[in-house]
């Protein structure tokens, strides 16, 4: 009975060995080579033994690379176009950076933009990394649309995102214009739509009282700006960067330098008798002067507050350069040179959000260029 369950037990101990190494063999195509011995090897699987005894190369690796191409291609030349495209894209890979290198790089690379602009980029970023603080470290490379779209929803409001979205477009084009990263996944993601607001227009009146509280309060520092911005267009953030050497009084004129521009392109803007009447009583100033005094802010918000503008009646932002616009296109009806005076690259957003006809008449029109 002894003799009989141990031929039992040496035949099936046989058998499973037979099934390990013919899976090993179906599975491992190199397998067989540390089963063989010398005299069984071909020259070729004999060298390969050498070399990989040389290169210290695990045997397991090899198994599981031949597995992996096997499955992939039947022919050597596919085989070897994969091995290639896979190291071509592994060093690719290597060639990133974290998304706060990057947005510091970027930074370094927009140093002659406005301090404005700089500082917006920052507190845009910031946000994202605080509401997400894995972003800090996460590798361009690795950024997906996905990722993108989960940054841009945490800011809540459509305007926020937009702006958002413009900030992180224009980092991950930085990484990729460096090699940092493939594609630009902030392209994937839709454009937030914004629903644009209707922005009144001031009656002639209430710009006669804006202007007359310009000249009373502060010895009338804030005349010059206010006058740029209601009878010219200019905008608020452009008045703030204007020096009096830009005020062309003979030409009759301002001139908007391209480093001053929102849009970064310069112009020449107009300026009608209105604007000329109260920008002549500052001819003498230097220069080099700038155009709006020390602590704009708040003496433009006693201005403001002296014309009626307060918490019960609060100030529209850019309302000085709708009526500008809306004025201009009602008297004058030049939507081309409306559309020069205001730096718009086209008519669309000059139509769609700043003409505001149906609050104003022909009169009114006829009376805000003859206020002065």
């Amino acid at each position: 009975m002894n003799e009989y369950c141990r031929y039992v037990f040496v035949s099936l101990s046989f058998f499973i060995a037979l099934t390990v190494l013919y899976l090993m063999r179906i599975a491992y195509p190199f397998s067989y080579l540390f089963f063989m011995t010398q005299q069984e090897l071909t020259e070729e699987e004999a060298l390969l033994i050498c070399w990989m005894r040389k290169k210290r190369v695990q045997a397991a690796e090899i198994m599981v690379m031949a597995r992996l191409l096997r499955g992939v291609s039947t022919g050597i030349s596919g085989r070897l176009q994969c091995v290639e495209l896979g190291i071509k894209e592994w060093k690719a890979m290597k060639k990133t950076v974290s998304f706060s290198v990057c947005v510091a790089e970027s930074l370094k690379a927009r140093a002659h933009r406005r301090r404005r602009t700089l500082e917006e980029i920052r507190y845009v970023t910031a946000r994202m990394v605080k509401a997400w603080p894995d972003l800090r470290h996460k590798m361009m490379r690795s950024l997906r649309r996905e990722d993108c779209q989960r940054i841009l929803n945490i800011f809540p409001t459509a305007s926020g995102r937009r702006k958002a979205r413009i900030i992180l477009h224009g980092i991950c084009a930085f990484a990729c214009r460096r090699g940092w990263a493939g594609k630009n996944p902030a392209a994937e993601t839709p454009c937030p739509h914004v629903k644009e607001r209707r922005v009144p227009v001031l009656t002639p009146e209430e710009c006669r009282r804006l202007m007359t509280a310009a000249q009373e309060v502060c010895g009338g520092e804030c005349l010059p700006a206010a006058a740029l911005m209601l009878y010219a267009g200019v905008r608020p953030q452009e008045v703030r960067r204007l020096q009096f050497r830009h005020i062309r009084l003979e030409e009759k004129a301002a001139l908007i330098p391209a480093r001053h521009s929102k849009t970064g392109g310069a112009r020449r803007v107009t300026l009608r008798p209105a604007a000329l009447r109260y920008l002549r009583a500052f001819r003498h100033h230097s220069g080099e002067e700038p155009l709006c005094p020390a602590g704009w802010e708040r003496k433009w918000r006693l201005v403001r507050t002296r014309a009626g503008w307060n918490n019960c009646r609060p100030w529209v932002q850019d309302v000085l350069r709708h009526t500008f616009a809306s004025y201009h296109a009602l008297e004058f009806r030049d939507y081309a040179g409306l559309q020069w005076e205001m730096g718009h690259q086209n008519a669309h957003l000059l139509k769609t959000r700043y003409l505001n006809m149906d609050e104003i008449k022909r009169q009114d029109a006829r009376a805000f260029w003859l206020a002065a």
